[in-house]
């Protein structure tokens, strides 16, 4: 035979298609013999699932959607199993209950962690440039950073390019400052 799904060769003794997993007679289907001739299988009792509703065969024992058991003897005792001469005495299990509510999509007033909001003084660059030109390295130290402006302070005597580049440092970590927070 083959599966009416993929067409590949069933064996007869096989209940399920070796390759795609479907089940050799769907209730009801048509199953494809070798010689090509359509004959009909017979149609399977089914019924739903006490616990998820879904369609399952009659005889299930278990609900292959939700995994719950569904023969128990009239005293709410699990039977015993094949083979075994042992009783189990556990509790039934519990009904489903009414599902409880589900909050999805809920979103909090909180900004992501990636976007924490650090708070920091914020810097005017033309007060940093005009205390950088009134006074060589006022601007580092107004921005909170002193080695700057004491480096300034102790070079641009020396060598005139440290004043300049002061003036420059001052306005864009200002700017910087307040773009970034350090």
């Amino acid at each position: 035979m083959t599966c009416a799904k993929c067409g590949a060769p069933v064996a007869d003794s096989s209940s399920f298609c070796e390759k795609c997993g479907e089940p050799k007679t769907a209730g009801g289907a048509e199953v494809v013999g070798v010689a090509g001739t359509a004959t009909s299988a017979p149609a399977r009792a089914t019924k739903n699932c006490p616990h998820c509703g879904e369609q399952i065969l009659e005889v299930a024992v278990k609900c292959r959607f939700c995994g719950s058991d569904l023969v128990q003897t009239a005293g709410g005792q699990m039977p015993m199993r094949a083979g075994s001469n042992i009783t189990l005495n556990a509790p039934p299990p519990p009904v489903a209950a009414a599902p409880s509510i589900i909050f999805q999509n809920v979103q909090s007033n909180q900004p992501p962690p990636a976007q924490v909001y650090i708070p920091h003084q914020v810097k005017n660059p033309g007060v940093a440039l005009l205390l950088s030109f009134i006074f060589p390295g006022g601007g580092q130290f107004y921005n909170g950073h002193a080695g700057k402006g004491i480096l300034v302070l102790f070079t641009f005597w020396i060598l005139g390019i440290t004043y300049i580049w002061s003036l420059f440092d001052a306005y864009s970590s200002a700017q910087r400052i307040n773009r970034v927070g350090f």
